[in-house]
């Protein structure tokens, strides 16, 4: 396998991934906030995970967006 292969494929997965994980965040994260207090409900719980899940997708993407910069700049040599 060719090794710009490998790295285009691994930033494609890291996309992937931290957008994937991203969405599932933000969905807790609503989730959270949408938790009836009245009735005894807390959205902590849903609250925080969903915030460290957004900063894992966060981070995620990040990587993913600078492999592929990455790949494409060793592509114009």
């Amino acid at each position: 396998m060719n090794p710009s292969f490998r790295t285009a494929a691994l930033s494609r997965g890291a996309l992937g991934t931290g957008a994937l994980t991203a969405v599932l965040s933000l969905l807790l994260v609503i989730g959270g906030l949408t938790a009836n207090t009245a009735a005894g409900e807390t959205g902590q719980p849903a609250g925080v995970l969903g915030a460290i899940g957004l900063f894992l997708g966060g981070t995620l993407l990040a990587v993913g967006a600078l492999a592929r910069r990455v790949v494409a700049l060793s592509g114009r040599r």
